[in-house]
């Protein structure tokens, strides 16, 4: 399973768990449409989502479990994003080569 598959599955976790305020389950239902949107670059959907994520770590209403789910999925997408980086890297290497 890649890593932005795996942030998704915490996500979903997160919508199913009754015990986190709704408010924080929303953001976490549009983050997991932002990841899916194939419309836009990988990346920015990635970045888009983190910076979701960052600023939802900050709410004094998240239970402390779920808060250390939510920087598990930060930390996954930053792997995601530096792999995605290095994959296109290598691609326009390949090109000019």
């Amino acid at each position: 399973m890649t890593e932005l598959a795996r942030a998704i599955e915490l996500l979903e976790e997160i919508l199913d768990d009754s015990g986190v305020p709704k408010n924080i389950r929303d953001v976490c239902s549009l983050s997991i449409k932002r990841l899916n949107n194939e419309g836009e670059r990988i990346h920015i959907r990635i970045g888009a989502t983190i910076g979701m994520l960052d600023e939802l770590s900050q709410d004094p209403n998240l239970p402390f479990h779920t808060r250390t789910q939510i920087w598990e999925v930060a930390s996954l997408l930053e792997t995601a994003s530096t792999q995605k980086t290095s994959e296109a890297s290598s691609k326009i290497d390949e090109a000019k080569g």
